[in-house]
């Protein structure tokens, strides 16, 4: 272990009760999509940030859903960008929680609490990151780090009020990113989604005008008929895809995710609704699923007369991978490495985010690396104390290897 790692490790290890201090705040501070804003996030960060000596802004189209910048220093080019989102989903039942949802509290070595690992604790450990590299004389050799925390991510990762927004300001740069979500594998990229509404439209009648001897059946069931399409699309199968770390997955489509439908007990319903979540590869992309749509469609249609379909695209992020030369990435593999004594493997993540928007943007991302947990949009979530120095440690020596880049 040379001086300068020395130095920071000693740096991030006497700062952990602050590390736990400072997450625990972060989970105590609600920032649900849809239900809190993250104006107050963004300002707890910032008033750390500003404790630790580094500069900061909030900055973002919507004062109330800001965008927070932390730096090493004012001005400079980027080496290394850390980045996560203020925004969590809703925790769901609360009384199915070990401890209360916006509780931080701190059990058995973890810290639980909604957004523990997606991303608070992340962010927490790339801010102390950044206060080692200022903190210690001659740690980043060239230009400076940054983190930035970025709202509206989980309403679909459109980047609209985040990436988009500081891209335009020009306050966007970096040789290389970090989502700093859970894990410790090199994610260079995602599947994609693509998530529509689908509506069946059938013909309503009284339920007690039916059943009679030599007459038809009245109306035309749109719940039903939606449930039989749903069905169909359920027992699809595709094959996986044959592109390089893409080959571990193939397209699913999740039919009825949320369904609505029908207005009353004593009515044929003539209306009913369902989302429908498809996720993607490079061989098969949202025009791939709108034609499997169309074809199942056709088929439940033929069975069902006088029942008809729409459905309306709610949100597309394509797959997306980085340059797999790009300096960042065998940086962290050599990082982890010299830490942890186990070289971290490469693939594409599963769930979307906003990586591609970065990717397309020229900056090549991890799209999900940081301190371990577990439970993401689930009951328990938590992120483990121990994995904090460490990883605010691979997030200071990964910006310092990314610095001589510059």
């Amino acid at each position: 272990m040379n001086n300068i790692q020395n130095l920071l490790t000693n740096y991030l290890t006497a700062a952990l009760p602050q590390m736990i201090s400072f997450c625990a705040r972060l989970l105590q501070t609600p920032s649900v999509n849809g239900v809190d804003d993250e104006r107050a996030v963004a300002e707890l960060i910032a008033a750390e940030a500003q404790r630790l000596g580094l500069p900061v802004q909030i900055v973002g189209d919507n004062p109330r859903r800001p965008n927070v910048i932390v730096s090493t220093a004012e001005q400079g080019p980027t080496g290394l960008l850390l980045v996560g989102h203020l925004d969590t989903v809703p925790p769901g039942q609360a009384e199915q929680w070990t401890y209360p949802p916006f509780s931080g509290h701190l059990a058995e070595g973890k810290l639980f609490g909604r957004g523990a690992i997606d991303t608070k604790g992340g962010m927490t450990t790339a801010l102390y990151a950044l206060a080692a590299l200022a903190q210690v004389e001659g740690a980043l050799p060239q230009g400076r780090t940054q983190l930035i925390g970025l709202p509206d991510e989980e309403s679909g990762a459109t980047g609209t009020l985040g990436v988009k927004y500081l891209d335009r300001q020009g306050l966007l740069d970096g040789l290389g990113a970090i989502y700093a979500y859970s894990g410790r594998e090199i994610a260079l990229g995602h599947r994609g989604v693509a998530r529509y509404r689908l509506t069946a439209h059938g013909q309503a009648a009284h339920t007690g005008m039916s059943g009679q001897r030599n007459q038809p059946r009245r109306g035309v069931n749109a719940v039903t008929g939606l449930a039989d399409l749903l069905l169909q699309l359920e027992q699809l199968d595709f094959p996986f895809s044959k592109q390089k770390y893409f080959d571990q997955f193939r397209p699913v489509i999740t039919p009825g995710t949320i369904i609505e439908g029908g207005t009353a007990i004593n009515i044929v319903p003539d209306r009913a609704e369902a989302l429908v979540d498809g996720r993607t590869i490079p061989e098969f992309d949202a025009p791939d699923i709108e034609r499997t749509l169309e074809t199942a469609i056709a088929a439940v249609t033929a069975r069902r007369p006088g029942l008809r379909f729409s459905y309306e695209l709610l949100s597309q992020l394509p797959p997306a991978i980085s340059e797999e030369t790009a300096p960042l990435f065998s940086i962290v593999e050599q990082v982890v490495q010299g830490i942890t004594g186990v070289k971290p493997s490469r693939l594409v993540s599963g769930p979307a985010n906003e990586g591609y928007l970065f990717i397309e943007r020229g900056i090549p991302i991890i799209c999900g690396f940081g301190p371990t947990g577990a439970n993401a949009h689930a009951v328990d979530e938590y992120v483990e104390i121990d994995s904090l120095v460490e990883t605010a440690l691979i997030f200071s020596l990964t910006a310092r290897e990314l610095s001589f880049y510059l």
